[in-house]
């Protein structure tokens, strides 16, 4: 009879056990309604998803996982190899084609994947950055990669195999290319001043990197090797700084996802310069 008795007991009286102390049920539910909808400060969530809070349609933000690890994981596998591609460590060279595999699948499909899911939780400027980058290695592999003929089209004769290849040619025209992201990275600078210290260090880095990279170019281009590699060295140690940066935010990016006792500061700059709604809103006020 005592084990049918217990069969029968009402289940609602077994849960009692998960209450907190002082605690009734009808509290406990509020507590557990209210925690999957919680706000998240300005300042950490631009810290979770480098992206100034923006009020967007919907909630998935807290529906989908933080997409901004995955980016930065494939700008730092992909950055860091080419950085010491370009200062020649321990012999490295071919202008980084032993990694067209790390350009085209952690430069090319993390950073794409990673900014496509920013797209989708409303982070426009992370979706903005994050893809062109991908498009960048995607660009770097695929000049690379002898199945699209970029370095066969610079080539006097196609029928002649000694002919030289138009050096001149060809490192001034990817010379430009180099200048013009440059100048595309230097706007993500100015907006990473809304975001945070690290981010900002991560774009001028870019911003100076590429600079002494196309420099290069150029001076290949003139045949003035001696001075082309000074500044592919400085460009490639400059680089290098920048995957610093980007390896420090990957590792403050991963802290949280794990609930890990103690976090990294970033420098957040979110409320350091007043957004343009604010300033209207202040505004209206006076």
């Amino acid at each position: 009879m005592d084990s049918h008795s217990e069969e029968f007991k009402n289940p609602t009286d077994h849960d009692d056990q998960y209450l907190g102390p002082q605690e009734t049920r009808s509290s406990a539910i509020h507590r557990i309604r209210t925690a999957g909808n919680v706000s998240i400060s300005p300042e950490l969530f631009e810290k979770l998803y480098l992206n100034p809070k923006i009020p967007v349609a919907g909630n998935l933000r807290q529906v989908l996982g933080n997409p901004t690890p995955i980016a930065i994981t494939g700008f730092v596998i992909s950055l860091t190899p080419l950085s010491c591609d370009l200062m020649g460590w321990r012999g490295a060279g071919g202008n980084g084609a032993a990694n067209i595999g790390a350009y085209f699948f952690f430069g090319g499909i993390l950073l794409m994947v990673g900014g496509f899911l920013e797209f989708i939780i409303g982070n426009t400027f992370s979706s903005v950055v994050f893809m062109s980058f991908a498009s960048f290695y995607l660009t770097l592999g695929s000049t690379l990669q002898p199945f699209y003929g970029a370095y066969a089209a610079y080539s006097p004769s196609a029928t002649d195999p000694t002919a030289g290849l138009d050096t001149q040619g060809f490192n001034a025209t990817f010379g430009f290319f180099l200048v013009f992201f440059e100048i595309l990275c230097f706007f993500y600078l100015i907006c990473s001043l809304r975001t945070n210290l690290v981010l900002v260090y991560i774009m001028f880095t870019v911003v100076v990197g590429l600079g002494l990279t196309a420099a290069s170019y150029f001076h290949r281009a003139t045949q003035d090797a001696s001075l082309a590699h000074s500044y592919q060295v400085a460009g490639g140690a400059i680089l290098f700084a920048c995957s610093l940066g980007g390896w420090y935010l990957l590792l403050a990016l991963l802290l949280p996802t794990v609930d890990f006792p103690f976090e990294l500061p970033v420098g957040d700059l979110s409320c350091r310069i007043p957004s343009m709604s604010q300033r209207k809103l202040n505004k209206d006020q006076v």
